[in-house]
């Protein structure tokens, strides 16, 4: 029911809803299943490659999909998450190899972390620790909603998202992969 739906989009409680919020939920992502190739171009004999992408990339659906004229394959132009790079993927290959599926930008915690209000974490380890206190743990299984894709935070090597926890709403930012490659939160 319609009350209902506004409730869950107005995340701020505002009693209104702003155009980031409402984009948020029209725009299309999809995952990569096969690693494959973005081109500058929808003719694929006439683009160049932009940028190799890799099994469980995620990918925001600018333009299509499109019939390519010369193989005949559905392509879309598309931003990588991973660095806003943009191009033409194909979808699917003449002989039927699947490349990128849709994506609910869903992610199950497989690793405690924690949701924090703000992008960055403090850098000295009791700083950390103090967070680690007293903000909410996310504990594996628990489902989040991606709120702004995962991106690096510099100052710690961390990718972090901005997410919504499906079971109590609660929004902020968590860490997605840690500094030497340990994953908290994963796609699916």
């Amino acid at each position: 029911d319609l009350p209902k739906l506004f409730t869950y989009l107005d995340e701020e409680g505002s009693k209104s809803l702003t155009q980031e919020a409402f984009v948020r939920f029209v725009k299309s992502y999809m995952k990569v299943v096969k690693d494959t190739v973005m081109s500058s171009d929808c003719n694929v004999k006439d683009g160049k490659a932009v940028k190799r992408l890799d099994v469980n990339e995620v990918v925001e659906v600018l333009e299509g999909p499109t019939k390519e004229g010369s193989i005949g394959v559905e392509r879309v132009r598309a931003k990588a998450m991973s660095d806003g790079v943009e191009g033409w993927l194909t979808l699917e290959g003449n002989q039927g190899s699947v490349f990128l599926v849709e994506c609910s930008g869903l992610f199950r915690v497989v690793k405690e972390t924690i949701l924090t209000d703000s992008f960055e974490l403090g850098e000295s380890k009791e700083v950390t620790r103090r967070l680690h206190d007293t903000t909410r743990k996310l504990i594996p299984g628990e489902i989040v909603e991606v709120r702004e894709w995962p991106r690096l935070e510099p100052n710690s090597g961390l990718r972090r998202m901005r997410c919504r926890v499906r079971s109590d709403g609660h929004i902020g930012w968590a860490t997605s992969v840690g500094n030497q490659g340990a994953v908290f939160l994963e796609l699916i």
